[in-house]
């Protein structure tokens, strides 16, 4: 009997501690969904957020790649000589100087958006076939939609002249025909992003006449571009 109400009088506290362990309030329980919730909405408006950006971003980037290639397009310059002047020396046979100094007046016409920047230009100067001088001008640039000239010292050997036999008798005819190869490398940059390569190539020729020391080039140039 002593044994039966020992047994009934067991203390209940553990089985109370084990129930409010494991025991969790209704308010607790919608704080942590809430937080839950909060947490997926935002990560939902950061994938949306990220997307737009992502989508415009790549929008503005088409659109700059259509203009470079139609608006913005890369247009041939023009490359002129627009007269040639005798500064000194002369190709007369009986006193031929060896050294024969002439001056081109040439002009680039950029007709692109943005600035043309060129190299050094090169000029040689032919008779018959065989080269006989040239000159080179410094590195420059075309502003956009504009002109730009620049003159080109050419010296010419004159001495090479007389191994030629046709030069006798364009002394006599009073006129000699000589031609020009002017060849220019630039660069077009668009948007400040792309940049397009120009060469330029003019073959002129030209008459100097020996009577009025004038030499004329009678628009007789033909040139080549390359993009």
């Amino acid at each position: 009997m002593a044994h039966t109400h020992r047994e009934q009088s067991k203390p209940l506290a553990p089985n109370f501690i084990s129930l409010a362990t494991h025991y969790r309030s209704p308010s607790a329980e919608n704080q942590h969904q809430h937080l839950s919730e909060h947490k997926t909405k935002r990560m939902k408006k950061c994938v949306i957020w990220c997307g737009c950006i992502t989508a415009i971003l790549l929008l503005l980037f088409v659109i700059l790649i259509i203009l470079a290639f139609t608006v913005y397009n890369v247009k041939d310059p023009e490359v002129r000589m627009n007269g040639v002047t005798l500064i000194s020396g002369n190709f007369t046979s009986n006193n031929a100087s060896s050294i024969v100094t002439i001056l081109a007046d040439m002009s680039v016409k950029n007709t692109n958006s943005f600035t043309l920047r060129y190299g050094v230009v090169n000029t040689t100067v032919y008779y018959d076939g065989t080269e006989i001088g040239g000159g080179v001008t410094p590195a420059g640039k075309a502003k956009a939609q504009r002109t730009g000239r620049f003159n080109v010292t050419l010296e010419i050997m004159a001495k090479k002249l007389e191994d030629k036999p046709g030069w006798i008798v364009d002394i006599r005819d009073q006129g000699l025909n000589f031609s020009t190869y002017t060849k220019m490398s630039g660069k077009v940059k668009i948007l400040n992003l792309f940049k397009r390569k120009v060469g330029v190539e003019l073959n002129c020729t030209s008459l100097y006449n020996i009577t009025t020391r004038l030499i004329t080039h009678g628009g007789n140039c033909v040139g080549f571009v390359s993009i």
